[in-house]
């Protein structure tokens, strides 16, 4: 019996041994994900970036001397920021959210901030594509910027609760507030109709 578990022990240790070592092989390209310790869903800004930059000015013409700025879609995508507002608004949770229970806050806000993280990173994605690289360069370092003081905020709204069943909603709250904001700031800084 000692001699299988032994076996076992040993088997599953080379296992984890041989997945970590792929793990830490992995190239340049891959994504970098900026995310807080306590949040599951991540803000991604990837290390090809600097890659995709390099090859971008190489390729451009002199018709593209002209940076591109804004793209287009403004319209498209503040009808789908106030959608997924509707679309929240609808929920059952909403209702016992507005009458103040804890768990019902806690689930509408984390679904919230959920729909416009992904929101977020779906724009982000976008402008990556369309703008100019020393554009998106720009963007990027104040994206970063701003995850880091979304992260800081959401955290001292944390502790005002420490400890308590709030503690978790105004967390919550706080990332919603803040991304959902982010969205329509870039809509209305990157984007034309």
């Amino acid at each position: 019996m000692k001699r299988r578990n032994l076996f076992v022990v040993m088997t599953l240790s080379v296992m984890l041994l041989v997945g970590m070592s792929a793990c830490s092989q992995s190239s340049e390209s891959d994504a970098v994900s900026v995310t807080n310790s306590n949040d599951s869903s991540a803000d991604s800004i990837t290390a090809s970036d600097a890659n995709e930059k390099e090859t971008s000015v190489e390729s451009s013409t002199p018709e593209q001397d002209e940076p591109v700025t804004k793209v287009e879609g403004k319209q498209t995508y503040i009808e789908k920021l106030d959608d997924i507002q509707m679309e929240l608004d609808a929920m059952p949770e909403k209702k016992d959210s507005d009458k103040g229970v804890t768990i019902a806050m806690k689930s509408y806000y984390g679904v919230s901030y959920e729909k416009y993280d992904d929101a977020l990173n779906e724009i982000y994605a976008l402008l990556k594509k369309e703008l100019s690289p020393e554009v998106m360069a720009e963007l990027k370092t104040e994206q970063l910027k701003w995850i880091e003081e979304k992260e800081e905020k959401a955290e001292k709204e944390r502790l005002k609760y420490e400890g308590g069943t709030f503690e978790y909603v105004a967390w919550y709250i706080s990332l919603y507030e803040s991304t959902k904001d982010r969205c329509y700031e870039l809509v209305e800084e990157y984007m034309t109709n």
